[in-house]
């Protein structure tokens, strides 16, 4: 009989973000390899639906999901009741994601659960898991422990979550170690799997037609505050007048709330008339954007894990620039296959790029360095680590 697991994420195509796509990698993965393997993936829902209308249940190739509408009231509820506190919210939305994992726990019989995410999906799937004595594997993806550790109205579900499980994974050793030492010992029951780029899928279709002029700099991957493209444009506007370059930025903002303020920064610093905003790309031609910079820059200041954007930058043959946080320093070597600097430094990202502009040879050395980094990070390579934590678990 096959093994039977239930991958549950707050995030899950078409939703945008870097955690609903790795779940969707990790559970066709898992499928092409003979698991059984569902998805549960909770979305946030204004209005609260009788519980059988809430869900719908598609066969996405081998991977069968549960799409659940679960009710996640606004302070102000509309009722003319008096306003919610965040605990009456977080309350009725928990109880919501419970009743609902437990009845698809209790309706397929999953031989293990899978929190895709430390919060609400690994502290959902650990509260199921013990209450029916299914064995539980929470992963940490980075923004889950780097923001949620210091909320004091989210750490105890945290906590909750790393105690409750059998196994827990990260895409970062460090993170690891942050949620071994600061929230609760998981020593011996865990590991880092860094995520795969697949090489094959890698190909540009074509080449889009943008006013590119002088040497091209940028970042790829969903914008908001922690990813540090701030400190990106700072560096870019102290070489004004030295360099001639173009500013590329491959994605879109991850909330609409985002955008403006990254507007302001591009104005602030004078960057307007330079820079190009591609917005949504959709993942198969992502390559056909990455092919046009000449230098990749992922400043990060916190809760990173291992972006899949730096991965498919390195995989392209780009000299890349990326800050010491979550996974990029176990990926990218110093001066072998990239350029590291400190967090929330502009002026080390200023003096990498002008280094690299300046240098040409060091940029092709970095590339090809880094192509060869990107090829040992196998979907073959990850599979296999996945399927030594599910041995481990069980």
């Amino acid at each position: 009989m096959k093994l039977k697991t239930c991958i549950i994420t707050n995030q899950y195509p078409p939703q945008v973000g870097g955690v609903g796509h790795s779940a969707r990698r990790v559970a066709n993965m898992l499928a092409m390899h003979g698991l059984s393997v569902h998805v549960v993936a909770f979305q946030k829902h204004p209005e609260p639906l009788p519980f059988d209308e809430s869900f719908s249940s598609t066969r996405e190739g081998e991977v069968l999901v549960h799409r659940v509408k679960v009710y996640h009231p606004s302070r102000n509820n509309n009722n003319n009741e008096a306003p919610l506190s965040e605990a009456e919210i977080l309350t009725r939305y928990n109880r919501e994601m419970f009743q609902a994992l437990e009845y698809f726990q209790r309706r397929h019989q999953y031989d293990v659960l899978h929190g895709f995410f430390l919060y609400p999906a690994g502290f959902i799937a650990g509260q199921v898991g013990q209450l029916h004595r299914v064995r539980t594997i929470i992963s940490i993806r980075g923004n889950d422990i780097g923001k949620y550790a210091f909320d004091p109205l989210r750490l105890p579900f945290i906590r909750a979550a790393l105690e409750n499980a059998d196994y827990v994974t990260s895409v970062a050793a460090n993170l690891l170690e942050f949620a071994d030492r600061a929230i609760t010992p998981i020593s011996g029951l865990s590991k880092t799997i860094l995520n795969s780029v697949d090489l094959m899928r890698l190909q540009p279709q074509s080449r889009p037609a943008l006013n590119l002029r002088g040497t091209v700099v940028g970042t790829a991957g969903l914008f908001r505050y922690k990813k540090g493209l701030l400190y990106l444009f700072k560096a870019l506007a102290s070489m004004n007048g030295r360099r001639d370059y173009t500013v590329l930025l491959a994605g879109d903002f991850f909330k609409e709330e985002d955008r403006q303020p990254h507007l302001q920064y591009v104005k602030d610093c004078g960057l307007s008339d330079r820079t190009i905003i591609a917005e949504k790309i959709p993942p198969d031609r992502m390559a056909d954007y990455l092919q046009l910079f000449d230098i990749l820059v992922f400043p990060s200041l916190f809760s990173e894990g291992c972006p899949l954007s730096l991965l498919e930058g390195m995989a392209m043959r780009k000299a890349v620039i990326a800050s010491r946080t979550g996974a990029i320093p176990e990926i990218i070597r110093d001066r072998e296959n990239g350029l590291l600097v400190n967090p929330g430094s502009a002026e080390e990202i200023a003096g990498a790029i002008m280094e690299l502009i300046e240098n040409p040879a060091l940029r092709k050395r970095l590339g090809e360095n880094a192509v060869q980094t990107a090829s040992a990070m196998t979907p073959a390579r990850e599979f296999r680590e996945w399927m030594d934590a599910y041995k481990a678990v069980l």
